[in-house]
């Protein structure tokens, strides 16, 4: 398979800080990450690529594909709309077991299983793949923006090629 990126370590020290500022910010960083998979599968593209900051890095390993490298908010654009615009199936993303690994005063670093789904039909579920999200994240002008996006996909959903010549943009592309 592709090479793995550097995934976000994890703090497991158990380790309580009572300063409200840092639990205000805790809080915010939470619902910010969760807000990525509603705002993803109810299409609301305007406040889901604000999450982003304008220089965000995104990538993407999956098995088999090879691990896609992009760098700037509208590469991300551009491939979300390459990725979502044909696609009628509502997908629900899922995020489990959220977990913030570091975070100070302007940057955090968390992770979150992930879950992608469909209900093709009324009598079914179909699970359609599952991974990792990593988030860096940065405070800029007092709100929390992802700036690494990099997703660690477990197994290919049905083939969806991501030309670079569909795309306008440049983007690294690292075949398995």
């Amino acid at each position: 398979g592709p090479r793995k990126l550097r995934m976000t370590e994890a703090d497991s020290s158990g380790a309580a800080n009572a300063d409200v500022q840092f639990l205000a910010d805790r809080l915010a960083i939470l619902n910010h990450l969760t807000a990525c998979a509603y705002l993803i599968d109810e299409r609301r593209w305007d406040a889901w690529f604000a999450l982003f900051s304008d220089d965000i890095v995104f990538e993407c390993t999956v098995p088999g594909f090879g691990t896609i490298h992009a760098e700037g908010k509208a590469t991300l654009r551009a491939i979300t709309e390459l990725r979502y615009g044909p696609t009628t199936a509502m997908r629900r993303h899922t995020m489990g077991n959220v977990h913030v690994a570091s975070q100070s005063d302007t940057s955090a670093e968390a992770r979150a299983y992930l879950l992608t789904s469909t209900v093709p039909a009324a009598d079914r579920l179909e699970m359609l793949t599952s991974g990792v999200f990593n988030a860096s994240l940065r405070k800029i002008d007092g709100c929390w923006r992802i700036t690494r996006w990099y997703i660690e996909i477990d197994a290919p959903l049905a083939h969806s090629p991501v030309p670079q010549e569909a795309l306008g943009v440049t983007l690294r592309f690292e075949p398995a």
